[in-house]
């Protein structure tokens, strides 16, 4: 019985990271992140049963630090931070006129950017990460 159970959590799982892996690559063409969260996802569920798909998301996790730290270097802090509602407000500007798709593609890829920025830059997103372990344990 606990086999048919495994067999049958191996076959939901790996369906489920599938759909999620070719929805990552139907999505991947959109602004902003795309697909990753979706293939992150589908490795997730994959790492679940298979130890190959576990290796590889430790890799990202390792190496995912050491990304921010190369895009958002200390001297162009100020940069980003000026960008930043640049971004937002030619987003919004642009969905809110939206005459064509391009267009509207383009204002949200703007948002998604400026939010991504938002965040990446100055560590916000590991200090709203700190903050929120604490208030989990109550």
């Amino acid at each position: 019985m606990a086999r048919v159970k495994h067999y049958f959590q191996l076959i939901i799982f790996d369906t489920l990271a599938a759909i999620c892996m070719i929805g990552a690559i139907a999505t991947g063409w959109l602004p902003g992140p795309g697909g990753i969260p979706l293939f992150i996802i589908g490795l997730s569920l994959l790492a679940i049963n298979h130890e190959w798909a576990e290796r590889y998301i430790n890799l990202l996790r390792e190496h995912a630090n050491r990304l921010g730290d190369l895009i958002f270097i200390p001297q162009l802090r100020i940069v980003f931070d000026i960008l930043t509602p640049i971004m937002l407000a030619l987003g919004i500007v642009i969905v809110s006129l939206r005459n064509s798709i391009w267009m509207l593609t383009l204002g949200v890829f703007c948002i998604g950017f400026s939010v991504l920025i938002f965040f990446g830059n100055r560590e916000r997103w590991s200090r709203l990460k700190k903050n929120r372990k604490p208030s989990q344990k109550h």
